[in-house]
């Protein structure tokens, strides 16, 4: 989570420690977005090595570093605040109930309960900007997604490989209905984009659930560090949308 100074302005306050991940929209160029930032052409492509300053491709995230001058909203601020806290519970409580099945604890079904009240916390944050219909589809896909990766947990602990596949697949086609309704929403949610970030998502918690069913404690945290960062960088991804696509409101 990016942190600022408190240094207000104007309703805005100013971002001069992180840099800002942007996501490429149609008409974006280097020159252009320098401006946009206050920063220079060669800053950007130093920032981002592997970046092809003259390929630039709709989707595609670099990081910014915008100068003394650029100003971040304090509403995108709260935001991100929000939605970062709502998706770090997402998989803290994904852990709990990973930990819970694997351990034979008896909170079981106290950490279920609590982790199916996640995804209506995440929907609710879209809730204000999309209304109640696309909520409650993100929060029906959400709660279909922890339902699933629950019951794949309990067949990999069972060694149970058949049904642990035909649940794996049903995990990775729930990740594809979500790439297709958040994409549908917002023109800045390119649904190929979402789709990566949500497969490597899956793939990511997969080893943490693996290296905890095995005993491998510290591969297993390790895992679980890089779910977080993972997470992270697709809550900042929604957040920029959102601004991206109601700029009025930030």
């Amino acid at each position: 989570m990016p942190f600022f100074n408190i240094l207000y302005k104007e309703g805005k306050i100013k971002n001069d420690i992180n840099p800002i991940l942007h996501t490429i929209r149609p008409g974006d160029t280097l020159y252009n977005l320098a401006m946009q930032y206050g920063t220079t052409v060669q800053n950007i492509i130093d920032t981002n090595l592997a970046l092809e300053p003259y390929s630039l491709r709709v989707g595609q995230q670099i990081y910014i570093y915008p100068n003394e001058h650029y100003w971040v909203s304090i509403n995108e601020v709260r935001l991100l605040e929000q939605m970062n806290l709502v998706w770090e519970q997402h998989i803290m409580w994904t852990r709990m109930l990973l930990i819970s099945i694997a351990e034979n604890l008896k909170d079981l079904d106290a950490t279920q309960a609590r982790l199916l009240q996640n995804p209506k916390d995440i929907a609710d944050i879209f809730r204000r900007y999309y209304g109640n219909m696309v909520a409650n589809q993100i929060q029906e896909l959400l709660t279909e997604h922890l339902v699933i990766g629950k019951e794949l947990i309990v067949a990999l602990k069972n060694n149970n490989q058949e049904q642990a596949t035909k649940l794996n697949t049903k995990w990775y086609q729930n990740a594809d209905s979500m790439a297709e309704a958040f994409s549908s929403i917002n023109p800045f949610y390119p649904k190929e984009v979402i789709r990566k970030m949500l497969y490597d998502y899956l793939k990511l918690t997969t080893n943490e659930v693996n290296a905890r069913l095995k005993g491998d404690y510290a591969e297993d945290i390790k895992a679980y560090d890089m779910v977080q960062k993972e997470i992270l960088k697709m809550s900042q991804f929604f957040v920029m949308g959102i601004v991206q696509q109601f700029p009025n409101l930030f």
